[in-house]
């Protein structure tokens, strides 16, 4: 536990200084880099003296959070258990609840690209934490495995829960909208597509039309990742109200 919680420092960190470094991270926590590497990886076992060593450089003075890292750290569960079932449950939703992670499941499924965490990182434009972080998450939940120094797939589908309101997955929506406002101001017109209609419709076929969103959604991913996979795309589609149901 005490592993998950340097990872989400890291992360958090990076996120605010997407130039701050693992060395950085090192420095504030008196270890070299290449011990800080191991143990984010999970390579380097912890003890209890190195345990409440990093406790201690964190800051962290409540002691039921203390008692629960160490208990999580020391003879806890094994690092590398993986999760089986085929859809993510609401807990693992809030885990998985940013945009990197199904972005960087998407990376490790093309063509001709190093999968090597400072790869991925690069491609994607994200912060080495940000990315340490999602992709240890995710080899717990046994969604990739590492050979070596690359990252792979382990094959096992993953989809999140649907028509389930969920404070992690509507902030996961809001950074793809986020991420769709930012292609708009920089990414060419031939490179993108955001478009838009507004209609007066019979709210009673809205079931229907969701269905039929679902339908279309996966008929073009799967007309897109036929062949030669090059690029990471996200779609997204809206459809809301601009009236309100019931006005007084």
């Amino acid at each position: 536990m005490l592993i998950e919680h340097l990872q989400k420092i890291f992360a958090e960190r990076s996120r605010k200084n997407p130039k701050y470094s693992l060395r950085a991270f090192a420095n504030s926590l008196d270890l070299d880099s290449s011990t800080l590497s191991a143990i984010l990886r999970g390579k380097r076992p912890l003890t209890s003296k190195m345990a409440m060593k990093l406790i201690d450089r964190l800051e962290i003075e409540d002691p039921l959070q203390m008692q629960l890292l160490l208990m999580g750290t020391i003879g806890g569960q094994d690092a590398a258990q993986k999760i089986d079932y085929a859809e993510f449950d609401m807990a693992s939703a809030e885990v998985v609840g940013s945009w990197e992670h199904f972005a960087i499941l998407s990376v490790l499924e093309l063509s001709k690209t190093k999968s090597d965490t400072k790869s991925i990182a690069k491609r994607l434009n994200i912060p080495m934490g940000v990315a340490m972080e999602a992709l240890y998450r995710m080899e717990k939940l046994g969604l990739i495995q590492k050979s070596d120094t690359s990252w792979k797939l382990t094959g096992k589908n993953m989809s999140t829960p649907t028509n389930i309101p969920n404070t992690r997955l509507r902030a996961a929506h809001r950074q793809h909208i986020e991420r769709a406002l930012e292609s708009l101001e920089k990414d060419s017109v031939q490179s993108r597509d955001i478009t838009g209609i507004t209609m007066a419709i019979n709210s009673k076929k809205l079931t229907e039309a969701k269905n039929l969103i679902q339908d279309f959604r996966r008929r073009l991913s799967a007309f897109l990742e036929a062949g030669d996979r090059d690029s990471v795309y996200r779609l997204n589609v809206q459809l809301f109200p601009l009236t309100q149901e019931n006005p007084k």
